[in-house]
């Protein structure tokens, strides 16, 4: 129950809405509840214990306790709440001697039954709490579970050998069961327990009870899961010592035994191990990856054979079964990558960049050179990446950036998901370094350091990725390529994708470590002699169908009307009624057959030969099943497939037949139907339970923990990677590794710029190095440990998500995953309870991948496929395929379905039901097949199929003799092509679609090969939409066609090549990727025709047949003869179809209206010859429909007929007017567009040149006529066309907006767009936006806002390049910041005034000289300005070309005619120039010099008063400044100085207001996150205050920064005095500065005597935010529970520093902050005080006296400014917030500190206190309540027997001998509560 409300409300990011229970659900909270109770109880007795466990397993078995179900698991793993011991206390219960075995069975049964139960164990979310559990029950290396287990087998024994009366409710099968279960679950959790010495008595023991059993009939479907999980734990005993023990143990040949299957002549087993650092004799210890050493080892890879007849290191067939497809699988990965990288890792001595090593035929990679690593970081969501930078692909570097961007898109280069492995050198060895790409980007970064792509703007293409394996040894690589900056290249390999074969060997290790393999007896041989095996097996029916009394009920699949069918799975096939099975259900002969067999055989295989409907029975198989599941158990079938496009093709049969609870596993489905039934989408919608949401939440923050750590590791790795070492990079690694070496860097003499001191030679810098590169070291290692610990908490995150995922799962019917999707997600689904499983097209599923689906629990297998069509693909084609010779040991590519169906050596074959009537075939057609399938039979359905439409044959093989294409030397590309068949089928295909009587889905064009695929498809693409298969695609990029090739496309071809929906689109495939589907007709390009007779692909069987089989209608082969005749099946096929008069060397077609004229096409020009429109060469002699005419097109087919439009002219008349339509018979006529003159409007105007059909309806044509129209409502008179109606709604007045926005600009918006109505009808106005320019001055400079206007906005500070300029130097900020002043010696200087004895930067001191400058110009001529000033070359008034010039504003006078030596020029720093005379006046000389009579300067004028601004030129308003001209020095350095210091002023209190905001996020988010972080995992302090310790730092650095020290006005009046001292005159030159005052807020003349002052109110506003961000911290600490009390008063002294700084400075609201502050610092510390202080002392000692004075001083002092902030809030208005706050504080000084405690507080303390290990008893214990009112409890007997003080008043509490001491009293109302 919700007690509070949060003070967040609305804007809390948590939700806090109540689950609302069902009445079921709360029963069973409170039988949780109730169960937890129990559990912490310390009874020890037979009763306790069976509730305990008895209560645990009612939990776990009902599905109302999901919520609690895993709090179970969390509660058994809690130590506090006792269920750990609770476990012990069991296991010395069940093994106490005194316990008879009714007693002990009565609880070891429901404990085993905890132990082992699928909702404990299954559950992924809580497999943490499980571990722990079995760690506990296992005790030290299992120890103590073993001997528990080993005395309930005991006791099990003795009962059934003695034969007595066993205990009631005992079953003996179910605890043999238990025992197995928990015995394999304890030593597959905990390995060593397997080499406990009791174990194999333990196993023996269990063995004796097996064999007892299994006497008795009743046990049966018990002892087979018994046996099974005896084999499991003999096999995992015999692996033991070879995994955990001495590797020299088990291994056959080493201790002179053979294998299981001896050879005739004695051969030596190799062991693998030891050739490399991954060679090892357990594949759980090899890395899936190849290694370094791996990859550069001479020695051969180990492969064994598949053969069992040969020998083998591994006794046991399972093992080594396993052992045998993860080494052949990896090897069929890695292998031809190995082989090349090997060559090229050979010779360290050759550069990285010779990449053309790489090249090789056998591997498919792209190779790019100048690879660099640019920059190592981690992600939140993704871990550690890493960002690549590399050479633009040849290809591209001419490119404009949008072709290199389309080029990468379309590219299938660097795809997400795929590896790519980096080689580079290091230290002077070349290493390679395998990534997964994370992120392909091809669009711009905005600079951003994280991420990459791949068409940058200047530089070269990058990309991000992260380690394949992230071990601590690939990390130290990266980090030393990283930092060493080498370069390498980067080899990118499309074809090795991680997804699809790591969890397939993965899973392989995991079997392999289980040692548990389903149907082993069915798959492999036994471990005794083959020649004792039977030859002909009988297979049993599934366990779950060998139960007493089931049978299976086949109602769901037989026909309405039919009779109930029943089958009994024990049935002999012989006895079956096939005629009523047939009857009832509809199937054939065949397909009942296979359907019986499937049903009662646990290990089915069913044969479907092409077009049988194999997959029609599996649907009948899977509805079947269903109608079982709840009485079986079955949970969900698991249907597997080895494509994404079978898989959904299932699936949709199985939705089309009424199965809806069906869910797909994996996002690559393209299915419509299937996007609802995905898991992602489906497990979106199931809640989490509370147990999840705690993990979920520890986990995260673990993640953000450890990855904030890695993220603070790799700075420094950064740094060192910038260049050479400098002693910022030491600084963090010196001081706390070698803080001796660290002390002895000198703190000063010479710095060079890297800031190294400089006290020898270079030869220091090795040692410099050498401290670098353990620095490197040590961070790598702490990088590797926190992204193995975040990587161990995201397997938490994963484990949860699964979890929900499992859920899901088990609710469904049907569960659709792939073979890659299955191993990818095993964990989850072995727990789902999958007892059937349905493997389809098994024929193509790899042996290592289906060996994946054969998981625990599993009591039905059903391999539905053909082995006699394709195989499963491999990528070592050579090597291992059972085609090749040398594979034939191997045979990778033989599936299971194949090998169990044939048979080998040493293991007969089992049955096959065969699907025999195919229902696809014309027979003509499946003739060909027969060779195949002898058994074979045509269903009446294709006896009458319709006749190819165009053809003359339906089945016909064209043959030729035109080679195929030559292959270039070198070429990478692996296939082949032939160009003329590519042209003769593109005809073939055309001809038959203008037939118009198939779609183009019906047509379907096969080659073998992807060569000849890419050049049918640049030929289709200019008729046709092209489909090609996601797997066709994936091929022809591999094979070479997919970067380059695409240009052979004609882009201005009418239908572009992309991929469509299948039935819109001609399909075009090779053979391998067309098994399962079919066409009408099909056209095969053979393509290979050559001398050698070598036919390639198409030589087996099984692609010919798959390429035989899928015609429907026709089919039509293309190729030489001659080339294939020499492979037995193409021979057969030839002469069969010799026999049918259906091959030759030109092919007849058939005009469907002139079928009688013979048409032979022999080349691809003859189509277009004889059939142009795919009839003949007759002209059509059929009229056209519906004007009569003579078609005048060649012969073509009814469908073109029917589309070709009457050529003839127009015959029809119009009825709207009498001109003639000009279109054709066949178009429909247009309206008339004959212009016509003279046309009256309704309007009256006149218009010319108007439509003919427009003047039918002359109201809609609108009149363009101008006219003067008065728009109502605004009256404005505006001239619009004549059509516009001004009184519509929808009018808007053209006429400007007459508004002046307060920017003073005008409203840019229109009287009709400002004037708009509102709902009611009322007329108000929305203006529109200012779009100009600002242009407001800024007011610490002359320049002028550049943005658009932001009218009610202030501009902001200028960034503008500061224009601030002297002789010396120039000031290189921006304008918005202070500038330092120049305090050189000034530059001024003449013969007639002398020297400025001031600074550069300050208003000189000498008088203007206004004497002409006598020196020559470079002319010649006598210079035209003033004596003192540069001589302006180029301004000669005798040379120069600027005579014109206006220069005397006073009379208007140009430069030629004004008189130099009476009024001389002068020259600014923009150009211009004027006379002296003119700008003396403009900037303001008179302000700063005093005059004559006569007009010149004679003295000095006080500059206490401001500038203005700084003076600008007349013309170019630019300001002027020092180094252009010294004249007017006094003036402009008053100007400047006076804006530095406004500058500085504004870049102060932006900065303070900065950080007042900061400080209240801080505040609110402290006050959020309090109450989480005190039920928070890890109560971490420092960076909880971290952010406020940051604050206070930048608030302390502010007010030093703005100190006087720092002020421009300051260091400008230290330079003037400094030359004051200089010349003698420091009372003048202090006068002089008087005016440098900066207190811009009273600007006042100050006496030229006065010191200047300087504004405090940004110094002590920083300060303040210090102190407000240290009372922010205190105030948390207090809450809490922490003490500060040192720090207060640090803050303290702050406060009290304020105050007086602040009254000093006139600055009253900062005296009511700071003594605000100080009052409520004081109040917390006295709380403070009281809650820390000792309750253990009696009396008060002399130190707690002295500082309790101290607090009493700091008290008074409080109220005393408290009190005068009170006054001061009279004076100052708007203080009432301020009043509140001091007044509210006062009174805590007034009053005890206390608060009521609510009835619902009270309730929560007491459960608190009387819960826990440390808490008192709910049974003993009283409660009181100290002299001052504060509670406190006693506990034991709960009366008093010892003294104490009361934590919060420190008044003695307690008592002695059960007597309570005075004041002390009993807290009634707290025990009621």
């Amino acid at each position: 129950m919700q007690h509070r409300t949060c003070r967040y409300g609305a804007d809390c990011k948590f939700s806090h809405d109540i689950p609302e229970f069902t009445a079921e659900e709360e029963d069973a909270h409170e039988a949780y509840l109730d169960w937890r109770r129990q559990l912490r109880q310390m009874a020890m007795h037979t009763g306790h214990y069976n509730a305990v466990w008895t209560g645990a397993l009612a939990i776990l078995e009902d599905d109302t306790y999901r919520e609690w179900q895993q709090s179970v698991a969390r509660d058994l793993a809690d130590d506090e709440i006792g269920g750990l011991i609770k476990i012990r206390q069991t296991e010395k219960f069940c093994m106490d001697k005194v316990n008879d075995n009714s007693q002990v069975f009565r609880v070891a049964t429901p404990f085993l039954k905890v132990l082992t139960h699928h909702s404990l164990c299954d559950s992924l979310s809580v497999d943490v709490y499980v571990g722990k559990i079995y760690r506990y029950f296992g005790g030290i290396n299992g120890e103590t579970a073993i001997l528990f287990l080993s005395d309930l087998a005991r006791r099990s024994l003795s009962m059934l050998e003695q034969e007595a009366s066993p205990p009631a409710g005992w079953e003996p099968d179910t605890t043999c069961t238990l025992l197995l279960d928990c015995l394999l679950r304890l030593v597959r959790r905990e390995r060593k327990a397997l080499l406990d010495d009791n174990v194999p008595k333990l196993f023996k023991d269990l063995q004796k009870l097996v064999a007892l059993l299994r006497q008795k009939v009743e046990f049966g479907p018990a002892i087979d899961r018994c046996t099974s999980c005896l084999d499991t734990m003999r096999r995992l005993m015999e692996s033991a010592t070879l995994v955990l023990g001495d590797p020299d143990e088990g291994l056959p040949e080493r201790r002179g035994k053979s294998g299981p299957v001896r050879l005739t002549f004695p051969v030596d087993i190799h062991v693998p191990g030891g050739s490399h650092d991954n060679d090892n004799a357990d594949i759980t210890k090899i890395q899936i990856l190849p290694t370094h050493g791996e990859i550069i080892s001479k020695h051969p890879e180990y492969l064994p054979t598949t053969d069992f007849l040969q020998a083998h290191f591994l006794q046991d067939p399972v093992r080594r079964h396993i052992d045998t497809a993860f080494r052949l699988l990896r090897h069929d990965t890695f292998g031809p990558l190995k082989d090349a990288l090997n060559r090229f890792l050979a010779d360290d001595g050759k550069p990285t960049s010779n990449s053309h090593q790489l090249m090789d035929n056998n591997i498919r990679a792209h190779v790019y050179d100048r690879a660099q690593i640019q920059r190592v970081f981690v992600r939140p969501r993704t871990g550690l990446e890493a960002i690549l930078t590399f050479a633009t692909p040849h290809q591209l570097r001419n490119s404009s950036p949008a072709d290199r961007r389309r080029w990468w898109q379309e590219s299938s280069r660097l795809e997400p998901g795929s590896l790519a492995c980096y080689v580079a050198h290091d230290d002077g060895k070349k290493r390679s370094l395998f990534f997964i790409v994370t992120q392909k980007s091809t669009e711009e970064q905005n600079e951003d350091p994280q991420k990459s792509t791949l068409v940058p703007k200047r530089s070269d293409p990058t990309i991000t990725l992260k380690l394949a394996t992230e071990s601590q040894e690939c990390l130290a690589l990266l980090i030393r390529l990283h930092t060493s900056k080498h370069s390498g290249v980067l080899v990118d390999l499309p074809g090795i994708i991680p997804d699809t074969f790591v969890p397939v060997l993965t899973n392989l290790q995991r079997i392999m470590t289980d040692g548990e393999l389903p149907f082993s007896q069915w798959i492999l041989p036994t471990p005794g002699s083959i020649k004792e095996r039977p030859q002909q097996l009988t297979i049993p029916p599934p366990a779950y169908a060998r139960k007493r009394g089931f049978v299976f009920k086949l109602n769901s699949i037989t026909r309405e009307g039919s009779g109930p069918l029943r089958l009994n799975p024990s049935t002999s096939h012989e006895d079956i009624d096939f005629d009523k099975f047939e009857k009832s259900t509809g199937l054939n002969r065949s397909q009942c057959r296979a359907l019986i067999t499937a049903l009662t055989r646990e290990y089915a295989l069913i044969q479907g030969p092409p077009g049988t409907g194999k997959s029609y029975v599996g649907v009948q198989l899977v509805r079947t099943l269903l109608a079982h599941k709840k009485e079986a158990s079955l949970g969900p079938i698991l249907i597997i497939c080895y494509t994404n496009h079978a898989l959904d093709q299932f699936l949709v049969h199985l939705l089309n037949c009424g199965i809806e609870k069906i869910i797909r596993i994996g996002g690559q489905s393209r299915c419509e139907e299937l996007e609802g039934k995905n898991l992602r989408v489906v497990s979106s919608s199931i809640a989490k339970s509370t147990v999840e949401n705690r993990v979920l939440g520890e986990a995260f923050n673990g993640v953000e923990e450890h990855l904030s750590t890695a993220g603070h590791c790799l700075k420094p790795l950064h740094l060192a990677r910038k260049g050479r070492p400098n002693r910022e990079l030491l600084s963090r690694y010196l001081p706390r590794r070698h803080p001796t070496i660290w002390r002895q860097f000198p703190d000063r003499g010479e710095v060079d710029g890297e800031g190294w001191t400089r006290v020898g030679g270079d030869s220091r810098w090795i040692l410099v190095e050498f401290w670098i590169k353990e620095m490197i070291d040590q961070q790598t290692g702490v990088l590797f440990e926190s992204i193995d610990g975040a990587k161990t908490y995201r397997q938490r995150i994963d484990g949860v998500h699964a979890d929900v995922n499992r859920r899901a799962v088990r609710q469904a019917d049907v569960v659709g995953v792939t073979t890659t999707g299955l191993a990818r997600n095993i964990d989850m689904l072995r727990r789902i309870g999958s007892k059937v499983i349905m493997c389809e097209e098994a024929a193509e599923v790899m042996e290592p991948h289906l060996i994946s689906a054969m998981m625990p629990g599993v009591e039905h297998l059903i391999q539905i496929g053909d082995h006699r069509q394709l195989r499963p693909q491999i990528q070592n084609y050579l090597q291992f395929s059972m085609e090749t010779q040398a594979g034939l040991a191997y045979q990778l590519d033989r599936s299971q379905f194949e090998r169990r169906a044939v048979g080998e050596p040493g293991l007969a074959p089992l049955p096959v039901a065969q699907l025999n009537a195919q229902r696809r075939m014309r027979p003509e057609i499946s003739r060909l097949i027969r060779r195949i399938y002898p058994r074979l039979e045509d269903h009446p359905s294709v006896l009458n199929l319709p006749d190819v439409v165009g053809m003359r044959q339906n089945l016909f093989w064209l043959d030729h003799e035109h080679p195929e294409d030559s292959k270039d030397d070198g070429a990478r590309v692996k296939s082949y092509s032939n160009a003329w068949e590519a042209e003769m089928a593109t005809a073939l295909v055309r001809h038959i679609v203008r037939q118009g009587e198939y779609s183009s889905s019906d047509i379907a064009l096969l080659t073998p090969y992807t060569g000849q695929l890419q050049k049918l498809r640049a030929a289709l693409s200019k008729d046709f939409e092209v489909f090609l298969s996601d797997r066709d695609m994936e091929k022809m990029v591999l094979d070479g066609f997919g970067d380059d090739t695409a240009k052979d496309i004609d882009p201005t071809s009418h239908k572009t090549v992309e991929k469509k929906a299948l039935l819109k689109t001609i399909r075009l495939a090779t053979v391998d990727n067309f098994q399962g589907e079919e066409a009408k007709v099909i056209i095969v390009s053979l393509v290979r025709s050559n001398m050698n007779c070598k036919v390639g692909f198409l030589r087996t069987e099984n692609r010919i047949n798959v390429l035989l089989s899928r015609a429907q209608h026709g089919m039509y082969l293309i190729g030489n003869s001659r080339t294939y005749r020499n492979i037995a099946m193409w021979a057969d096929v030839h002469e069969q179809m010799t026999e049918m008069k259906a091959t030759g060397d030109s092919i007849a077609l058939c005009c469907p209206r002139h079928p009688d004229t013979p048409i032979e096409c022999s080349e691809p020009d003859d189509f277009l010859r004889y059939s142009p429109e795919g009839g003949c060469d007759l002209p059509c002699d059929r009229r056209l429909e519906p004007c009569g005419h003579q078609c005048s097109a060649s012969c073509h087919s009814q469908a073109l007929h029917d589309a070709f439009p009457c050529p003839q002219p127009c015959p029809r008349f119009r009825t709207t007017c009498n001109h003639a339509c000009p279109g054709l018979c066949g178009q429909k006529c247009k309206p008339c567009v004959v212009k016509v003159d003279n046309v009256e409007l309704p309007c009256g105007h006149i218009h010319n040149k108007v439509l003919c059909y427009r003047t039918l309806d002359r109201k809609q044509i609108k009149c363009s006529v101008e006219v003067e129209k008065v728009v109502p409502g605004c009256g404005h008179k505006v001239f619009v066309e004549c059509f516009r109606d001004v009184t519509s709604e929808i009018f808007c007045c053209p006429t400007p907006c007459d508004r002046i926005h307060p920017c003073s600009h005008p409203c840019p918006g229109t009287c009709g767009k400002c004037r708009v109505k509102d709902k009611d009808g009322k007329i108000t106005f929305s203006h529109q936006v200012c779009q100009k320019t600002c242009a407001r001055p800024y007011s610490t400079c002359n320049h002028l806002c550049p943005k658009k206007c932001h009218q009610g906005q202030e501009c902001g500070s200028c960034a503008r390049p500061c224009e601030v300029r002297c002789p010396h130097s120039k000031c290189s900020s921006q304008c918005q910041k202070p500038c330092a002043p120049c305090i050189e010696k000034c530059a001024w200087s003449c013969q007639h005034q002398g020297q400025c004895t001031m600074p550069c930067a300050a208003p000189c001191d000498r008088l203007p000289c206004d004497e002409r400058c006598t020196r020559r110009l470079k002319c010649g001529h006598q210079c035209p300005s003033l004596c003192g000033e540069e001589c302006p070359q180029g301004y000669c008034q005798i040379c120069c070309s600027r005579k014109d010039d206006r220069v005397d504003l006073l009379e208007f006078k140009t430069y030629e005619e004004i008189d130099l030596n009476e009024t001389p020029i002068v020259v600014l720093g923009c150009g211009h120039f004027f006379t002296a005379e003119t700008l003396d006046g403009l900037v303001g000389m008179h302000e700063v010099y005093t005059t004559d009579k006569t007009g010149r300067y004679n003295g000095l004028k006080d500059l206490s008063v401001l500038a203005n601004a700084v003076p600008s030129c007349p013309d170019c308003k630019r300001p002027i400044r020092q180094f252009a001209t010294k004249r007017y020095n006094r003036v402009i350095n008053r100007a400047v100085m006076d804006e530095t210091s406004k500058r500085f002023l504004t870049s102060g209190r932006q900065q303070l207001a900065k950080l007042e905001k900061r400080l209240q996020d801080l505040e609110m988010t402290l006050e959020r996150n309090r109450e989480a972080f005190k039920t928070g995992p890890k109560r971490d302090l420092k960076k909880r205050w971290e952010a406020s310790s940051n604050l206070s730092q930048e608030a302390k650095r502010l007010s030093r920064d703005m100190s006087l020290e720092h002020q421009p006005a300051k260091k400008l009046l230290d330079a003037v005095l400094t030359f004051q001292l200089r010349q003698r005159a420091a009372g003048s030159l202090e006068q002089a500065m008087d005016s440098l005052n900066i207190d811009d807020s009273a600007p006042a003349s100050l006496p030229t005597s006065a010191t200047p002052t300087y504004d405090q109110q940004i110094t002590l506003g920083a300060e303040m935010v210090y102190i407000k961000a240290e009372e922010v911290v205190l105030q948390d600490a207090f809450n809490l529970s922490q003490d500060l009390r040192d720090a207060a008063l640090d803050v303290l002294k702050s406060c009290k520093h304020v105050v007086t700084a602040a009254s000093a400075a006139k600055l009253p609201r900062l005296v009511i902050a700071a003594s605000l502050s100080y009052g409520r610092i004081v109040q917390l510390h006295e709380r403070s005080r009281r809650k820390h202080v000792n309750a253990a002392h009696d009396e008060i000692n002399g130190t707690d006296q002295l500082k309790e004075e101290e607090e009493e001083d700091r008290v008074d002092t409080a109220k005393k400014l408290l009190g005068d902030a009170l006054v001061l809030c009279d004076n100052i208005p708007n203080t009432e917030s301020e009043r509140e706050a001091i007044e509210g504080t006062l009174r805590l000084f007034t009053t005890e500190w206390y608060e009521e405690v609510t009835p619902e507080e009270l309730a929560a303390i007491k459960t608190a206190m009387v819960s826990g290990s440390g808490g008192i008893a709910t049974h003993s214990g009283h409660w009181y309540n100290c002299a001052n009112g504060h509670p406190f409890a006693i506990g034991e007997c709960g009366m008093p027997m010892e003294l104490a003080r009361c934590p919060e008043c420190n008044a003695p509490i307690g008592g002695q001998g059960h007597v309570a001491v005075s004041g002390v009293t009993r807290a009634e109302n707290i025990e009621r509560a």
